[in-house]
């Protein structure tokens, strides 16, 4: 069971990455449509406020893996704490 937080994170990740590029897809669909919301951005028609966005914008698969590891430390926070160096089989209070 020690092992398991690890396929926690992993599966955070997994999910995190999944909805990024979900989000860029969203995002890459609307551009197609005719409304250049991303491309007027880029173009600095706002600065760098709109050069930023596009770095963030591309790097949404990425945070999304980093906020999924996070969101899974925050969730199963209790889940993950009780796994002990021998594999969560007692508590800290058991002496063996």
């Amino acid at each position: 069971m020690g092992n398991m937080k690890y396929f926690y994170f992993g599966f955070g990740g997994f999910i995190g990455f999944v909805c990024g590029i979900v989000i860029q897809m969203i995002f890459y669909a609307v551009e197609k449509s005719g409304n250049r919301i991303l491309t007027e951005a880029g173009r600095g028609d706002y600065g760098i406020l709109g050069k930023g966005l596009m770095v963030l914008f591309e790097g949404l698969p990425y945070m999304g893996i980093v906020l999924g590891v996070v969101l899974v430390r925050v969730m199963f926070r209790k889940d993950i704490e009780k796994e002990g160096p021998d594999d969560g089989n007692s508590s800290h209070g058991d002496p063996g």
